[in-house]
């Protein structure tokens, strides 16, 4: 029998990691602007209320799936929940300036033995709101060989996030194209293909060794589509 006293010193805390999607939500630039604009109105002197939502589904907190750059491969309407469950995360504190990479060298001394996600707090999300046009426009990334490298050598990890707007850094299509393709390439030396989340709020997360205990991630249930805004839901010991 568990007694109370262990219940209370095993209760975990509850954290959203995603961010509320907005008029004024930072999305990728080139891709749809959020609009929010209110249909039917209490206060106008209608019965109900509605609204009108046209968001594209890179805006805010949102996950990338195979299919984003994969024509024929997994949207993420494709995954089942139970894929997008993660029981051994884990944050990792790496600090980046504008445009700067995560390497193989920020990992390479760490042991990731087990872990299914990593999400790194690169600190750039502080720009999110002080100053939008850096975070847009001079984001940190993840390296391409940092993502070949993860995907070699460490075949359990499924997921990848970042508190930046992209994994890719802006205006460099090309480098861009081959991260993603890295991270979602069916390949017989890699592990599955990788989801990636972008515009991560990690600032709810403590800056405590093997903080988190789990991670959910709920896409928006929209079928067909590469890619979506969803919620992060982690518990933290």
């Amino acid at each position: 029998m568990i007694s109370i006293i262990d219940l209370k010193s095993d209760k975990m805390k509850t954290v959203l990691l995603s961010y509320l999607i907005d008029n004024d939500s930072p999305y990728y630039l080139g891709t749809t602007k959020p609009s929010i604009k209110p249909n039917k109105q209490i206060k106008m002197g209608d019965d109900y209320n509605t609204f009108n939502l046209s968001v594209g589904n890179h805006c805010g907190t949102h996950i990338d799936a195979p299919k984003h750059f994969i024509d024929k491969s997994k949207g993420i309407s494709d995954y089942d929940i139970e894929e997008l469950i993660f029981y051994q995360p884990l944050v990792l504190e790496r600090p980046k300036r504008s445009n700067e990479l995560l390497e193989v060298k920020d990992l390479s001394d760490l042991d990731l033995k087990g872990y299914d996600c990593i999400l790194f707090r690169t600190g750039f999300g502080k720009y999110r709101d002080e100053n939008r046009d850096k975070y847009l426009t001079q984001n940190p990334g993840i390296s391409l060989e940092t993502i070949q490298w993860l995907r070699e050598n460490h075949k359990n990890i499924r997921c990848l996030g970042i508190d930046s707007i992209s994994i890719s850094r802006y205006d460099d299509d090309e480098y861009a194209k081959k991260t993603h393709l890295a991270a979602f390439i069916n390949d017989d030396n890699y592990g599955k293909p990788l989801l990636l989340i972008e515009d991560l709020n990690l600032t709810r997360i403590p800056k405590t060794k093997n903080s988190l205990n789990k991670l959910v991630i709920v896409p928006w249930n929209i079928n067909g589509i590469d890619s979506a805004p969803c919620n992060v839901i982690a518990t933290i010991k």
